[in-house]
């Protein structure tokens, strides 16, 4: 999540930088998602390839290693530019093709025009065959992709047909398919995830989707990344309970219902934040959905990243707060037993606070954070809450575990682990605010991280990928698979 308060400062530079690391969505003449290989008219055997971030043409066989069939895979997208397609690839998430000065070379996504142009072409019958295809650039109107010796270019067309031939490409199923890549969906962040009738559904709030709630639907983990956002709940303008900073939505499936549990507050500050609820009308966890109000947890102090938990038989709900509103800089862990979603019973209980070296990294606010708690339970029965430490907005956020052996209500019977149990790394730096999903009985863990270091909540995206548990029933996270890293699909 956040952490405390209302940043204004950092809200604005995270919106900011929403433009300098997403790709815009724009209508083109290619389907979002289409996955291919490119082969040559003239040479058959051979196809596109990005290599050391230069387009190449080389032979790809049956027999070829998983690496080459990999950089020969590509992802057909709208246009950068705004119009026609471009060219991502597969196994470089957010790296396009793009011309320059007649080079053919693979760049990441920059938000400036000359790159979003230069990464556009313009699909037209094949200049030596009209059952394929050529790539026109979307500037230079006589100017097409062509091979020559290997090696990608962009060159004028002169006519002749060597260049026809060059020029003409087809495409084919792509060579190396089972497998997505992280993240699933860019600039977002907090992701609650669950199953329902074989479909995948995401659930999403913030200031990614101006504050109200949405949900994405899709039959396939990587199909959530085009899936429609639809909005199941609109925050009502301010001043009003839960009219802005719609944090966290957690779509939980309690009896015949489905329950959206979120963070928001009342447009007076930060300080109002306080657990709020949704309930479907039906069976479908798109909605509709019935605004229930705030929960009235018992400290009435401010509160986020709330989760119901059932365990022996017993109801249970999980959030990160303050100890009251004077002691506002330390995040800490609470429980309270429930009589239903909407009522607690008794107390809350303190079940953990950021005091180890690894959650309490200094940062320039000044805080300390233990938050986004997600209960797990092994098929041993032994309940974990794994949570988020250290502050959203910097590098040093990572997944801590508490792990129960008694009581959920004494503290005493939650045993901490003594370090980050999820890091970051390349490609996946702050990983945190997880949930926990089965796929074909299989545990999986959704995520958010930051492609690069330092670009805080602007710079978050989902991802997801398999865990296991240990022999005594502990969750085993591992570590973040880089977005260049291809995952089976479930």
């Amino acid at each position: 999540m956040h952490g405390w308060g209302s940043r204004l400062s950092a809200l604005l530079a995270a919106v900011a930088l929403l433009v300098l690391v997403a790709p815009p969505r724009h209508q083109a003449q290619a389907a979002p998602g289409e996955v291919v290989s490119i082969r040559s008219h003239n040479f058959p055997n051979a196809y596109f390839r990005h290599a050391n971030g230069v387009g190449r043409l080389v032979d790809v066989l049956t027999g070829s290693d998983e690496l080459t069939k990999e950089d020969s895979t590509w992802e057909i997208v709208p246009g950068l530019a705004g119009s026609c397609l471009s060219l991502e690839s597969r196994n470089f998430k957010f790296h396009y093709l793009r011309h320059r000065n007649g080079e053919v070379v693979l760049e990441r996504y920059s938000s400036d025009n000359a790159f979003r142009q230069d990464a556009t072409f313009c699909r037209v019958a094949g200049l030596a065959d009209p059952g394929g295809f050529s790539l026109r650039a979307l500037q230079f109107p006589n100017a097409y992709l062509r091979h020559a010796f290997g090696v990608l270019r962009l060159a004028d067309n002169d006519g002749g047909e060597l260049f026809r031939q060059d020029a003409t490409f087809h495409t084919r199923t792509p060579w190396l398919t089972g497998r997505f890549y992280n993240p699933i969906l860019t600039t977002a962040a907090d992701p609650s995830m669950a199953i329902h009738n074989g479909q995948y559904h995401l659930v999403q709030g913030d200031f990614y989707n101006a504050d109200d709630i949405v949900i994405r639907r899709s039959s396939t983990v990587e199909g959530i990344r085009s899936a429609e956002s639809v909005v199941v709940w609109r925050h009502p303008a301010c001043p009003a309970p839960a009219c802005k900073e719609i944090w966290a939505p957690e779509l939980q499936r309690i009896g015949d219902r489905w329950w959206i549990f979120f963070t928001g507050q009342n447009g007076s500050g930060g300080h109002t934040h306080r657990m709020y609820a949704l309930r479907s009308t039906g069976t479908d966890p798109m909605g509709p959905y019935d605004y229930l109000g705030e929960q009235r947890l018992p400290g009435d102090t401010w509160g986020i990243d709330g989760t119901y938990l059932t365990h022996q038989g017993q109801n249970y709900y999980l959030w990160s707060g303050w100890e009251s509103q004077s002691e506002n800089r330390v995040q800490h862990l609470y429980i309270v037993r429930m009589s239903d979603p909407m009522t607690p019973s008794g107390d809350r209980v303190r079940i953990s606070s950021p005091t180890q070296p690894w959650e309490t990294v200094p940062n320039n606010l000044g805080i300390l954070v233990n938050e986004g708690p997600q209960p797990i339970t092994a098929p041993n029965g032994r309940l974990s809450v794994v949570y988020s430490a250290n502050g959203s907005f910097t590098n040093d956020y990572c997944l801590g575990r508490l792990t129960l052996n008694g009581d959920p209500m004494n503290p005493a019977s939650w045993t901490k682990s003594g370090g980050c149990v999820f890091s970051g790394r390349d490609t996946a730096t702050s990983p945190g605010h997880n949930g926990f999903l089965t796929i074909n009985g299989r545990p999986w863990i959704v995520y958010h991280a930051n492609m690069d270091p330092g670009t805080g909540w602007g710079g978050r995206s989902i991802r997801v990928q398999p865990m296991s548990f240990d022999s005594g029933g502990l969750p085993v996270l591992g570590v973040p698979i880089p977005v260049h890293q291809g995952i089976p699909l479930p």
